[in-house]
């Protein structure tokens, strides 16, 4: 067993390193934990791993490894790479001169391969040209692991492409510098690095033994998928790098109605992922030009059973029903891996790559390093295999370095034929989230729990945003990659809280989603936060302003006229006026031992209510009727409220004392008389709308203590009314509440999802956005729209009983007779408005925006 390395924990390199290779913090931390388990009483024949999303940049981590130990004395060190193409990466990023070289140390290492040793020999030989004073550069051997396995024979010719040949020459004397496995083995310093270890666990016996062969003083593993039983010594999971914005958002997308297993399936998966693809090249296109960057191809990735299969959709996406260009597409197989296919695998994500799909079956799971895969599509692959972080990988990695806020860029669409149940509920969901070992034991059976039930209604989903109640802070760095700064989950971290997460013991559900190709939601199991929660307006359209057409409804009606009240009418009032005594009612106080104090009823008395004159009775009473609303105060009115209306009043109560209890009674019967008659009046008036332009004030807003953001959701069962739930991209404000599941919170779906929707506000009471439908009575419309042709909807969503409902109608007419007079209001010329009632039977059946206008038929002003 070799000796353990001679390195120390040096917290200023570990800065000026981090620094120079600008490392993402987890990246950062992975580093520093390294370092100090290296530091102290590890096994070198243990192999210390590090558990990092894929995505994150696993490579940056392992440069800067490279670096400090070039820094501390340690010049040899053996990169283990899974296969040819991940090899051919990992030198072009220790090559300098490379467009894929990763910059950052001073003096940058010599690279040996199979296929040059010249580095070795010139350093064995004493002949190397040190160009960099008493800097000595690292000895790194980048080879793949069937390079490194021992032959069956030792005999035999060490050149061409056979398995036995690859093997033979590490191992077979070279006459300018010897053997250069055995130099390996004689190291006491030697370092290898595992790139992609879950392939070299001790389940896989030939590369596990060629790992232990060299006895190296230390093997460090770099992986997204651990093993059982692997000595993970840092983690940083998928559903974290998510949240903080290093890689891309994953989006389920199907149908509604699900995919087959047939060939029309199959060809219809294609269709949709080519129509992914080409809307968000569109997107692509547009961020280059206006923020300076190259041309970027959005490429579609996909996958197959066989070389068979593959062959066939390369075929099929060549024809000009698909892509019609045979360039355009790139098959990567056992049978389709030449050098031109390897140049043009390479050269991917160049901006004058032709390619715009890449058919493989699973030759490209790990470590293939590219940015621009927007669009993964898993022909016949079982459930178990979409969800991993090996198939989703190579789509992660941000296209332009960093989130954009821009879904079509940021996300990544997945196409599979499962349902969405079948592929939540696969069997290894959760550990390829890293929630297997962030959640705690106790935990586990909740969250599996809560994904199951997420899967119960395939109704649709859409992507959540990191969710707004645990925001996330990110730091751009030089070339475009982001920082990380640690997230608030709602309050504040202790000092424990890094570890937490280095340590994978977060039990946040992830921030994974999905779109169906017609509405979107998703549901995840609670949480609670004891801060109170902002609700900001979306940052996507803080320049949007409009203002909302509310109605008042005015009367032209008939003067009021006292005079028109009868006699008899003032007669029949007068007589219903009581004189009876007051009464007292009572409460007795009842205490009882270990209970509270409670009151329960007791008898009442009666008692003299207090006296008051004929003139501050008739004072009292003329008040009440020249203070009522409506009620003209001219002279004339006073004069015959006091001379006349009162007094005759008055005379027609059958009592002559008046006490306070008996005034109330009259004061009550003279305002029912007069409330009556006004009533009357008002009934007969012709009713006038009046249109007042209110500007909007789209301002942000706190939950209550202790209410926080809930996940999308896509069942009635999941529904709760007044909660805010997030993932609103197309809302005004990105976190909303809804009244009903059916009516307002799908219909909220369908606004979010369709193209022609440029953006959507709910609208709340205290908008005060309201359309009077009477002189009495107003309502407060669900939402306001706006199409892509510049129309302004009003929207309301209805219980689809509404259409035999008088009430629901008569809004209906008073708000189509809005829209048409908003074609000649001065404050909306040049404005197109329109109304909508969406019957929750007509949103259920439509797909799109589009949909729902031909079975709501609404109204617009629109000619």
């Amino acid at each position: 067993m070799a000796k353990r390395l001679n390195i120390s924990f040096d917290s200023d390199l570990l800065e000026s390193i981090s620094s120079e290779f600008d490392l993402r913090a987890p990246n950062k931390a992975a580093l520093r934990k390294l370092v100090f388990t290296l530091d102290g009483d590890y096994s070198p024949d243990v192999m210390q791993v590090l558990n990092l999303a894929t995505g994150v940049g696993k490579t940056y981590l392992m440069a800067a490894f490279v670096e400090y130990l070039r820094c501390q004395g340690i010049g040899n060190v053996v990169i283990v790479t899974p296969g040819k193409t991940v090899q051919a990466k990992t030198v072009a990023n220790f090559t300098p001169g490379n467009l894929r070289y990763i910059a950052g140390s001073t003096v940058p290492p010599d690279v040996v391969t199979p296929q040059d040793y010249s580095a070795w020999v010139n350093r064995s030989t004493g002949q190397s040209n040190i160009a960099y004073g008493r800097d000595v550069p690292v000895l790194a051997f980048i080879f793949n692991i069937q390079q490194l396995i021992a032959p069956k024979s030792l005999e035999g010719e060490t050149y061409g492409t056979g398995q036995d040949a690859v093997r033979r020459k590490p191992r077979r004397f070279d006459e300018n510098a010897g053997v250069l496995f055995d130099y390996l083995k004689e190291l006491d310093d030697l370092v290898v690095i595992a790139d992609e270890s879950h392939l070299y666990s001790s389940s896989a016996a030939a590369f596990n033994a060629a790992l232990h062969e060299l006895d190296p003083a230390a093997t460090i593993g770099l992986t997204a998928s651990v093993q059982p039983g692997d000595n993970v010594i840092y983690t940083y999971p998928l559903h974290q790098a998510i949240k903080d914005q290093y890689v891309k958002t994953p989006v389920l997308a199907f149908r509604k109605g699900g995919y087959g297993a047939d060939q029309a399936s199959e060809e219809q998966q294609l269709r949709d992922a080519l129509q992914l693809r080409k809307i968000k090249q569109t997107f692509y296109d547009l961020y280059a030009e206006q923020n300076g960057k190259a041309h970027l191809n959005a490429v579609a990735f996909v996958v197959c059973s066989d070389t068979d299969h593959a062959t066939q959709v390369s075929d099929l996406l060549r024809t000009p029903e698909y892509l019609g260009s045979s360039m355009a597409v790139l098959q990567v197989d056992s049978k389709h891996d030449d050098d031109t296919t390897q140049y043009l695998l390479e050269k991917l994500d160049a901006p004058e790559s032709p390619v715009l799909a890449v058919v493989s079956v699973n030759k490209l799971k790990e470590g293939w390093d590219v940015k621009n895969i927007a669009v993964v599509v898993t022909l016949r692959a079982m459930a178990s295999e979409v969800l991993t972080q090996q198939t989703m990988g190579r789509g992660l990695r941000l296209p332009f370095g960093k989130y954009t806020d821009v879904w079509q860029i940021d996300q990544l669409d997945i196409i599979a034929h499962q349902s969405f149940r079948e592929l939540l509920d696969a069997e290894e969901v959760l550990k390829q989230f890293g929630l297997e070992e962030a959640v705690a034991s106790a935990e586990k059976g909740k969250v599996a729990a809560a994904i199951r039930q997420a899967a119960e209604n395939t109704g649709g989903i859409q992507t959540t945003t990191a969710p707004q109640s645990k925001t996330s802070q990110n730091t751009e760095t030089q070339d475009g990659r982001q920082g990380y700064v640690q997230p608030s989950f709602g309050m504040e971290r202790s000092s424990g809280a890094q570890d937490e997460i280095q340590n994978g013991s977060q039990s946040e559900a992830p921030t994974v989603g999905a779109m169906a190709i017609g509405d979107e939601g998703f549901a995840s199991n609670e949480e609670i936060s004891l801060e109170y929660v902002t609700i900001e307006r979306n940052p996507r359209f803080a320049d949007v302003a409009y203002r909302f057409p509310v109605t008042e409804m005015l009367l032209e009606q008939q003067p009021i006229d006292l005079a028109d009240i009868s006699d008899k009418a003032i007669d029949e009032a007068a007589k219903r006026v009581t004189s009876t005594g007051d009464v007292l009612l009572r409460k007795e106080i009842v205490a009882a031992l270990g209970g509270k104090l409670r009151a329960i009823d007791a008898e009442s008395a009666e008692v003299d209510s207090i006296h008051i004159s004929n003139k501050d009775a008739k004072d009292a009473l003329v008040r009440l009727v020249m203070n009522m609303h409506l009620i003209p105060s001219t002279k004339n009115v006073a004069e015959y409220v006091s001379s006349y209306l009162v007094p005759k009043f008055m005379k027609c109560i059958t009592f002559d004392d008046w006490t306070v209890k008996s005034l109330d009674s009259a004061q009550m019967q003279l305002h029912s008389l007069l409330k009556e008659y006004i009533d009357e009046v008002q009934r007969s008036a012709k009713e006038v709308p009046q249109i007042h332009p209110r500007e909007m004030r789209l301002l942000g807003y706190s939950l209550p203590m202790g209410e926080r953001v809930y996940e999308p959701i896509d069942s009635v069962e999941q529904f709760k009314r007044g909660r805010v739930y997030s993932g609103w991209f197309k809302s005004l404000f990105a976190e909303e509440s809804f009244d009903s599941y059916s009516g307002e919170y799908e219909l909220a779906r369908l606004l979010n999802t369709s193209p022609h929707i440029v953006w959507w506000h709910r609208l709340h009471p205290h908008d005060q956005a309201y359309i009077y439908f009477n002189s009495k009575d107003r309502y407060f419309p669900d939402f306001v729209a706006r199409d892509g042709a510049g129309t302004y909807w009003i929207i309301e969503g209805k219980d689809k009983r509404g259409r035999d409902d008088a009430k629901v109608q008569a809004k209906r007419k008073a708000a189509e007779k809005l829209v048409r007079r908003l074609a000649i209001e001065e404050e909306y010329v040049g404005q197109t408005w329109g109304y909508m009632i969406a019957y929750e039977d007509d949103i259920a059946k439509a797909d799109s925006w589009d949909d729902l206008k031909v079975l709501a038929q609404p109204v617009s002003n629109e000619v």
